[in-house]
């Protein structure tokens, strides 16, 4: 079950590419294509339609909707138009956005959401340890009557 769950979460946050985009006095100088495990917070990128956003971010230009409900839950696709924020790991789905990063690796809301899981499936809730003190003394319990009725 752990296996099954982490690995399912962990295809959410797989590597991609993103454009990557240098701006210089408010105008853009330079586009080039950056692994998403590059990306620091400040940097902008371009997510085009169909691709994984990589960062949580800020959008700063354009307008789409993107399909969170990995995250939120929601079935809907949102809207996202400037100063909207977005979660990495969502998909973009129709029209560019240039998104400026603020939270990268494991500052991301999906990878505080993964350890979480990490952790709650890593230990017992403390009703789970009571029933297994209970058990172990009804079992005892039990024993020392099947003996009695035995004896």
């Amino acid at each position: 079950m752990f296996h099954f769950s982490y690995s399912r979460i962990h295809q959410f946050i797989d590597n991609n590419s993103n454009n990557y985009i240098d701006f210089l006095d408010g105008k853009s100088i330079e586009e080039r294509e950056i692994d998403s495990l590059l990306v620091q917070p400040g940097d902008t990128l371009k997510v085009l339609p169909g691709t994984k956003i990589s960062a949580d971010g800020i959008v700063t230009w354009g307008s789409s909707y993107v399909n969170e409900s990995m995250v939120t839950g929601e079935s809907d696709p949102v809207l996202k138009e400037v100063n909207a924020s977005v979660i990495g790991g969502t998909i973009n789905l129709h029209g560019a956005l240039h998104i400026k990063a603020t939270k990268v690796g494991s500052d991301t809301v999906l990878s505080q959401i993964i350890s979480m899981v990490e952790t709650a499936q890593m230990s017992k809730a403390p009703i789970q340890k009571f029933a297994d003190y209970v058990s172990i003394w009804v079992i005892v319990v039990d024993l020392q009557v099947l003996h009695e009725l035995l004896s």
